[in-house]
């Protein structure tokens, strides 16, 4: 389930949202986000550790970045890495009709079990587009004031939408 807000600025009259969190299609993203991750699109650092270990799991939740500098905002997976701090457990956990050992992989990982279950290995740093400097998770007060992606003008949220 995701939750996110509308926005309709109020300079140029823009209909933007931001929606972050997971939806049904989660177990899709997240398979997405490993093959990605494995295939090298993050880069040789990101796909060294996924393949690193067993069981290393992403976190491919949708996050809400804003740069501290130009105020832009992205919509962005979280990406950071996690191990599992009991391997064996992991085996044994149920998805659907099959455990991990009978998948041969996770098949999907929520940020819940990321949280119980595992121990972070690394953090994903997200850099602005615009201005190439560090983006930072946004706040809940930041997303309900993010600026206008036109033309950049802050506005207030004009409604919270809950989706999936």
């Amino acid at each position: 389930m995701g939750s996110g807000y509308d926005f309709k600025c109020k300079k140029c009259k823009t209909e933007y949202s931001a929606m972050p969190g997971v939806g049904m299609m989660f177990p899709r993203v997240y398979k997405g986000a490993v093959e990605d991750i494995k295939n090298g699109k993050y880069g040789p650092e990101w796909q060294q550790i996924m393949n690193s270990e067993e069981f290393v799991a992403v976190n491919a939740e949708r996050e809400v970045y804003i740069c501290s500098e130009c105020k832009h905002w992205e919509l962005e997976l979280n990406l950071s890495l996690y191990r599992p701090k009991d391997a064996a457990s992991i085996r044994t956990k149920q998805y659907g009709i099959k455990t991990v050992d009978e998948w041969g992989y996770v098949p999907y990982v929520m940020g819940y079990d990321l949280k119980e279950e595992y121990s972070l290995i690394k953090v994903c740093v997200h850099k602005c587009k615009k201005c190439g400097k560090r983006m930072h998770k946004a706040t809940d007060e930041e997303i309900k004031n993010l600026p206008c992606p036109k033309c950049g003008t802050e506005n207030t949220t004009s409604g919270l939408v809950m989706w999936d």
